[in-house]
């Protein structure tokens, strides 16, 4: 819930955990490099100022808009414990999220961060498995040295990578196959020319490694549902993303989705794929149709949103407060505790 300013749709970009060890065919994090990272963030511009409820994960990942520069706020005693950043901008809690967390926070939509000068730390984002994904990296020898690129900046390579992606037949799908080798960005750029959001963010990062230029994957969400019921947005499953970021000179990590230039309206018009529907769905689909599918799933995730905000903003005071604007003198937990079951029942 934005309590200023609306975010841009393409500006909504949660930030996750950052892949930067690549063995030819999985991204994984690297503790070295997040170790040696310095992480300097540098914001700009006025702040979005946000409340985040957030659901049990059992994980220590605190997916924050992009960029957050100030510890978010949990309330006293919150069960995640210490709230604390990385090197890789990441956001987590000292324990798992085992239950429903609300933090307030304030996001800088216009920030740069890490490294503005070259240095040797960087190196470890331009390594690739030998042996792995020739095709890939004959490629991005002939873009880097060919007579039109040849003194190009890095920006301009990136642009020319991205054009390959608009204009070279590749598609946005959720079913890409199995690929029974260690050469996925070979298969992605030559053979299938189709994934979803890891695959194609993956060969795009071996591309610009192929390049010599520093890249890495990070992974989240990207994109929400504003509900017109109660004017939250809400950040599914079906959100979740993966993008690229790759070091510039004067600029630092710079943030890039690939994604964009095969499918634009999964990142401007925050537009998903269909999923395959099961025979309940099917036969649901018969009798109701799909707008009042979703006015009613709206209205459902409005009132769970506001129990879920009655819960964790009522203290004990508050609590009682409520039972004396409903009547009862001098309230008490025993009467808290009988309306409760009285709801219940």
């Amino acid at each position: 819930s934005a309590e200023e300013r609306p975010v841009p749709p393409d500006a909504l970009y949660f930030r996750g955990p950052v892949l930067s060890r690549f063995d030819g065919q999985e991204w994984q994090a690297d503790p070295m490099a997040n170790a040696l990272e310095k992480g300097e963030l540098r914001v700009s511009g006025a702040p979005v100022r946000y409340t985040m409820t957030v659901e049990p994960s059992k994980r220590h990942w605190l997916t924050m808009l992009d960029a957050v520069a100030q510890t978010p706020q949990a309330p006293p005693g919150a069960v995640s414990g210490r709230i604390y950043r990385n090197a890789m901008l990441q956001w987590l809690t000292q324990r798992p999220i085992t239950d429903v967390l609300r933090v307030e926070a304030e996001s800088h939509i216009n920030f740069s961060y890490g490294p503005l000068e070259n240095s040797p730390e960087l190196n470890r984002y331009r390594m690739l498995p030998s042996g792995t994904n020739a095709r890939t990296l004959e490629m991005a020898r002939q873009m880097r040295y060919s007579p039109e690129l040849a003194k190009a900046d890095t920006q301009t390579l990136v642009n020319a990578a991205l054009q390959k992606l608009r204009t070279g037949g590749y598609t946005y799908t959720f079913e890409p196959g199995v690929v029974d080798n260690i050469n996925t960005a070979d298969d992605f750029w030559f053979d299938s020319k189709e994934g979803f959001c890891e695959h194609i963010s993956s060969a795009f990062a071996v591309l610009m490694r192929g390049m010599d230029i520093p890249a890495r994957i990070v992974t989240g969400y990207q994109g929400g549902d504003l509900n017109p019921v109660d004017g939250y947005w809400t950040v599914r499953n079906s959100d979740a993303h993966a993008w690229v970021e790759v070091w510039m000179q004067g600029r630092g990590w710079v943030r890039v989705d690939p994604t964009g230039a095969v499918v634009p309206g999964r990142i401007g018009q925050t537009q998903r794929l269909a999923i395959p529907r099961g025979a309940l769905a099917s036969a649901m689909g018969n009798f109701v149709s799909p707008g009042t599918l979703q006015q009613l799933r709206a209205a459902w995730e409005a009132v769970n949103n506001r129990w879920n905000q009655w819960i964790l903003n009522y203290s004990q005071s508050r609590q009682l407060s409520l039972l004396e604007s409903l009547g009862i003198e001098a309230p008490s937990w025993t009467d808290l505790l009988r309306l409760i079951a009285g709801f219940i029942g």
